[in-house]
């Protein structure tokens, strides 16, 4: 992560599939960024940062299969995140607005 102070955008509670395990935690995103840091009464914890120049793509994803509160994020390097917020469309919106264009270049 860079030592500039960056504006966060959203500070949300969200779930990180890492694996069978949904570890929850906050998502932060910003203009450079979205770094996800896990609560520590988690199994796996630690912080994941998705620079905002290497997402290839994000879209809607239903939990479960079932329920729509889910994001997928995909990265140039083939990585996929699978996250759990609310109010996804706002931060799918935020992140189509700075990929859009980029990424079919």
């Amino acid at each position: 992560m860079s030592d500039t102070p960056e504006n966060i955008h959203f500070d949300v509670a969200a779930n990180l599939f890492r694996g069978v395990e949904s570890v929850g935690g906050r998502l932060k995103i910003s203009e450079r960024s979205m770094v996800f840091h896990s609560h520590a009464i988690n199994i796996q914890r630690g912080s994941t940062e998705i620079p905002i120049d290497q997402i290839t793509s994000i879209s809607k994803r239903n939990t479960l299969g079932i329920v729509p509160n889910g994001i997928l994020v995909e990265t140039r390097d083939g990585q996929e995140y699978k996250f759990v917020v609310w109010n996804r469309q706002k931060i799918i919106d935020f992140i189509n607005k700075r990929i859009v264009g980029r990424t079919r270049a």
